[in-house]
């Protein structure tokens, strides 16, 4: 497994505090229609054609691939999308399907086995109010 942060750069939390960690994961087919969603958006990303195929490539990065059928061609065109616009087309799906999203949460995304899910962490303080006994 393989563990890609997004939203790097937060300062650590100190002292008492929960962590909230939710991963939601996407089948291929749901990541096609993330990959869709994304070339909607920002059509200089991704080519025009029919979606054929998606896989992850985690080595060195993490990657989703894209395996395009431009039309009226007889090859298919494979295309990369890194980390950020990977992430960018999930978080566009998650958003259509109303799947909430805290915005001050880390997000980053993990492979494995071919597979993507966006991880979500929120770490929450406690004050000394808030304890219990």
């Amino acid at each position: 497994m393989v563990a890609a942060a997004i939203d790097a750069g937060r300062p650590a939390h100190q002292g008492r505090m929960i962590t909230e960690r939710r991963q939601i994961i996407f089948s291929n087919e749901a990541l096609k229609d993330a990959v869709a969603l994304l070339r909607e958006a920002h059509p200089e990303r991704v080519p025009m054609g029919a979606i054929r195929r998606v896989w992850t490539v985690a080595d060195p990065e993490t990657q989703l691939v894209v395996q395009i059928e431009q039309a009226g061609a007889r090859t298919l065109h494979e295309h990369a999308l890194n980390e950020r616009e990977a992430a960018a087309a999930v978080i566009l799906l998650c958003r259509k399907v109303r799947i909430p999203l805290p915005r001050s949460s880390d997000k980053f995304l993990e492979t494995e086995s071919g597979g993507l899910s966006l991880v979500i962490t929120k770490r929450i303080p406690i004050g000394p109010q808030q304890g219990g006994a």
